[in-house]
């Protein structure tokens, strides 16, 4: 079996820690059949190349750096190379074919190429026989189409499979193995010579064979071949690509070096030629095709890409069984909510009686032996299960984990030890779960205890050895006898198509819990509730891949603007992309509001601002709104309205443009009107938002409030969904008020809303909007050590950036189990902790750190893109110190260190902000006056329309000479000042 694609390695520095991050995808080395060209995309000069050009073109190596492609073929050739690199997707590999003549002698090469980076990878082979037909593969083709047809099942195909190819290409054995559930291999079909002797069919090979970082390359490469296992590997020349300084990505690359573990391991099976073909499934390297040869072994391309295309058609085969398994469990999920949904209508039947009646059919669902469902604190047993108290122990230990909707192990006793005690009943457990109000309801599927024999090649569990130097190394087995296992406490694996069966029946038994709930509320209102969750559960999933890569924008945004190298027009872009991304942020956040608002999760952010100023950007913004539809705006603030408060300034800015909107949307002659007063005491503020629309019918004031609900007036308009304002009067219930709303038919609506405030010093506020840039650590203090543990490697290089830049000792982890390992040789003071991540999640590793005396010393703060406070509950429990939600802010990210740590900064202001922001006031009509007044005209048609586009095609016909000019409308158009230009260019 191939184990892994690798560069060769010394084996005594290969153990077992390293083998799993071992860069495979870079070696810099190559085999020998072929040779290798790592050329400029631009004009295909060549940057690097293999040291073998004298076996292939008699030239050397270090000749041909710096020489264009055509210097070896023909410039029609290089042209036609040329046209065919356009447009083409980097993940996409072509096959070519290249001729050289030289002295009227003729030489073949074939191979392929892709893209990478800015360069282009190119692997030719030379053919020295013609090859065979295309009609010759052709005809392969279509004949083993039919005999496919004749096939009766799946392993009567992957056994034709394995004849076809080894008959193809003459290899010795050729076997199919599948991948189980837990990554170990079994052998499937076997097809092999008179002069093999032994057989390898049914044997398994454990998950280590083959790393994921491997796994990764199978599914990238579908055919990888072995030429000689003896070969002398050939490195690239420069050793170092000089454009980069980095090493080349070989990923696609047909050629990459092979690891020595990898020829290890075919010596000791006596290999001298092998070739791989991946089966694929859903981008999951589902299995191989193995082919072993006992003497070296060369296969040509056009034999390759036949393999290939047998490779792809297993792969859909794969896929169509699944299906027809997935297919049947459907059925069957169909035929039981049939069944529920005609006792739910019976009144009389209990909800647990509705899954005793339907036990058999619920057990054979996943083909369970056993099972018990909790309603509450009702427990029901079904079929073999453990005694009622084992089960209330199992169920007391499932509820300590974190809240998940379904739950599987075949191997119960491993992870839940007590579980030792019953392994009969239930070495294998199944949950889902239903979380509904303050009431949750379980249903727990068992297996039964398969005491299974196993045949390894070899035994699984020794994957080292202790070499001369006392390391532990992976050691390829030496043996592939048959090594016999007996796997006990263990039940049959859950299989995919159970565990999304066992899913489907979750839905089902979450309406029929809605029916059958003793909370007290109403049929339609419990409805209501799992609509809402399952929308809940939606918004939070969309909220976390939304956030994780605009965290990213956003973070490497402020990054470059701690550059002070970086001129006005490149602060300016960045700028824009700030702007961009938290207006999008704004929106992911207006739309998560409702979902936290029935998650009962929203919170109070008070702080100190002014009121006028909110209340004087609300008019600038809606001001153009107003003069493009022909309406007057007027605000009415009455003198007594305190000018300083303490309130939630976003909610309460919310509140007043989702009324405004709303007012604008639905009036289309006469006025709005924004009123805002106060009583003596001046802490409540009362608004009013008053319009002369369309108005709304008295039947319908009563619904105007409810989630996803519009009025006939807002049907028509075809705009919004019916969530501002449900969300909009929460807020001002949080703000301690209340809303209410006066409306008549074609008269129009008032809007009124009351909040509670508290008044605020003016020197306050002022001190709060005069932030200043972190730019360093102050000295004399201690040398902070920081962990990074994040998954995504964008997120994870921003962070390292950031904490590089400001003068911390950083280092990196992607996952908690990599965390769990550099805690314990560099002890950290600080660890930013991501909460998703394979492997090992961050509350498992968080916990683990914790439960250490050494680790109550470490400051961890959880990172997450689940913008719901249970998730910090959660965080919290599990023993972190603190919870940042992304995207984050730099600021706010500096500070939580300086709370847990003590840390102290430098800072700086930022000249050319302030510079920019002076220069924007500057700007006046005289200045303009140097333009023609057609185009000052031109400009101010452009603005009335909201044309940004015209506006900035208009501002490069302003003179070099009055540039400054030029750059400060810009900078209007970029801060979406479009009234400011109207009012500089109106006539």
């Amino acid at each position: 079996m191939d184990r892994m694609n690798t560069d060769i390695l010394n084996p005594l520095t290969h153990d077992l820690s390293n083998c799993e991050t071992e860069a495979i995808h870079s070696p810099g080395l190559i085999q020998p059949h072929g040779v290798l060209f790592v050329l400029a995309e631009s004009d295909l000069q060549i940057i690097r190349v293999s040291d073998n050009t004298e076996v292939f073109f008699a030239i050397e190596a270090k000749s041909l750096i710096g020489r264009k492609l055509d210097f070896l073929f023909s410039e029609k050739q290089i042209n036609d190379f040329k046209k065919s690199l356009q447009n083409l997707d980097p993940k996409i590999v072509q096959s070519i074919e290249l001729e050289r003549n030289i002295d009227e002698q003729s030489s073949l090469f074939k191979g392929q190429y892709h893209k990478n980076e800015d360069f282009v990878i190119l692997e030719l082979e030379k053919e020295d026989s013609p090859g065979l037909s295309e009609l010759y593969f052709y005809n392969l083709i279509k004949q083993f189409i039919e005999n496919i047809k004749k096939t009766e099942n799946f392993g009567e195909t992957i056994k034709l499979v394995a004849q076809e190819i080894r008959s193809i290409t003459g290899y010795d054995r050729v076997m199919v193995y599948q991948f189980e559930s837990d990554g170990s291999g079994v052998v499937i079909a076997e097809s092999k010579g008179e002069n093999v002797l032994e057989s390898y069919l049914d044997m398994h090979y454990p998950a280590v064979d083959i790393p994921k970082q491997a796994r990764k390359l199978y599914v990238q490469n579908w055919v990888r071949l072995i030429l000689d296992t003896n070969y002398e590997p050939v490195s690239l020349f420069p050793p170092i690509n000089p454009v980069t300084e980095k090493p080349v990505d070989l990923s696609y690359s047909v050629l990459r070096s092979v690891s020595s573990m990898h020829l290890e391991y075919c010596h000791n099976m006596g290999l001298s030629g092998s070739m791989t073909i991946s089966i694929v499934n859903k981008q999951e390297l589902a299995g191989l095709i193995v082919c072993h040869h006992y003497s070296p072994r060369y296969i040509n391309y056009q034999t390759r890409y036949y393999c290939e295309f047998l490779g792809k058609l297993i792969s859909l085969e794969f896929f169509h069984q699944q299906e027809k398994e997935a297919e049947k469990e459907r059925e069957k999920i169909k035929e039981l909510k049939l069944k529920l949904g005609y006792k739910i209508d019976d009144k009389s039947v209990s909800f647990g009686n509705v899954i005793k009646h339907n036990s058999l059919t619920i057990l054979d669902l996943v083909k369970a032996q056993g099972a018990a469902l909790y309603l509450g604190d009702e427990l029901i047993l079904i079929g073999a299960t453990p005694t009622e108290k084992q089960v209330r122990d199992l169920m007391d230990w499932f509820f300590s984990l974190p809240q998940q909707e379904v739950f599987s192990t075949s191997s119960l006793p491993e992870i839940y030890p007590t579980a030792k005690k019953f392994k009969k009943e239930a070495a294998g457990l199944l949950v889902i779960s239903i979380f509904l109000h303050n009431t949750s309801y379980h249903l727990f599927w068992f297996r039964t205890e398969v005491i299974q024999t196993v045949n390894w090649g070899g035994n699984p569990h020794q994957p080292y050895q202790i070499d001369p130097y006392n390391i532990h190394r992976l050691s390829p087995r030496g043996s592939f006898d048959l090594w016999r296992e007996s796997v006990c406490e263990k039940s049959l694996s859950w299989q995919p198509v159970e565990i999304e069966a066992a899913l489907e029946l979750r839905s089902t038994l979450l309406l029929a819990a809605l029916e059958f709930s003793q909370v007290a509320l109403q049929k339609a209102a419990e409805q209501a509730e799992i609509a809402n969750r399952t929308k809940s559960q939606f918004l939070a999933r969309m909220s976390h891949e939304l956030r994780t890569p605009l965290n990213a924008i956003l973070g490497f945004a402020q990054l470059m603007n701690r550059n002070t190298n970086l001129s006005i027009d490149q602060r300016e872009y960045i700028d824009i992309i700030n702007r961009s991304g938290e207006h999008l942020l704004a929106l992911i956040n207006d739309v998560l509001e409702m979902s936290k608002i029935e998650a009962g999760q929203q919170t109070f952010n008070e702080n100190d601002f002014n009121l006028y100023n909110l209340l004087d950007s609300l008019k600038q913004i809606f001001t153009m709104k107003a003069q493009n539809k022909g309406l007057e705006l007027v605000f009415d603030l009455r003198p007594e309205v305190p000018e300083y408060i303490t309130t939630d300034e976003n909610k309460l800015r919310q509140v007043l443009s989702n009324l405004l909107d709303n007012a604008f949307k639905f009036t289309k002659v006469g006025q709005i009107t924004v009123r805002v007063s106060c009583p003596k005491e001046k802490t409540e503020i009362i608004f009013e938002v008053a319009d002369t629309g369309a108005g709304i019918a008295e039947n319908e004031i009563g619904i105007l409030f409810e989630p996803f609900v519009q009025t006939e007036s807002g049907r028509k308009s075809m705009q919004g969904t019916g969530l501002g304002l449900p969300i909009s009067r929460q807020f001002v219930r949080l703000l301690g008020g209340e809303m209410t709303v006066r409306s008549a038919v074609r008269k129009g609506s008032t809007f009124t809303f009351n909040i509670k405030v508290a008044l605020c010093d003016r020197n306050d506020v002022i001190a709060l909007n005069c932030e200043r840039r972190i730019i360093g650590l102050e000295p004399n203090q201690l040398n902070y050590r920081i962990l990074v543990v994040e998954d995504v490697e964008q997120n994870r290089r921003l962070l390292w950036e950031l904490m590089n830049t400001i003068g911390f000792e950083v280092r990196t982890a992607e996952n908690g189990l990599e965390a769990l390992s550099i805690w314990q040789s560099w002890r950290p003071h600080l660890i930013w902790m991501d909460i998703l991540m394979p492997i090992m999640d961050g509350y498992e590793a968080t916990k683990r750190i914790k439960a250490t005396p050494e680790g109550q010393q470490t400051v961890i703060i959880a990172l997450t893109a689940n913008a719901f406070s249970s998730e910090q509950k959660t965080a919290k429990t599990a023993g972190c110190n603190d919870f940042l939600s992304k995207p984050y802010r730099e600021k706010v990210l500096l500070e939580k260190m300086a709370l847990h740590l003590g840390v102290r900064y430098y800072y700086e202001t930022d000249p050319l902000k302030s510079q920019k922001a002076r220069e924007l006031t500057k700007l006046t009509r005289e200045e303009l006056l140097v333009m023609p007044q057609l185009w000052l005209g031109k400009v101010y048609q452009a603005a009335s329309h909201l044309d940004e586009e015209t506006i900035l095609e208009l501002i490069k016909e302003i003179p070099d000479e009055y540039e400054v000019i030029a750059r400060k409308l810009k900078e209007l158009v970029n801060n979406y000042r479009l009234d400011v230009i109207l009012e500089l260019t109106r006539v």
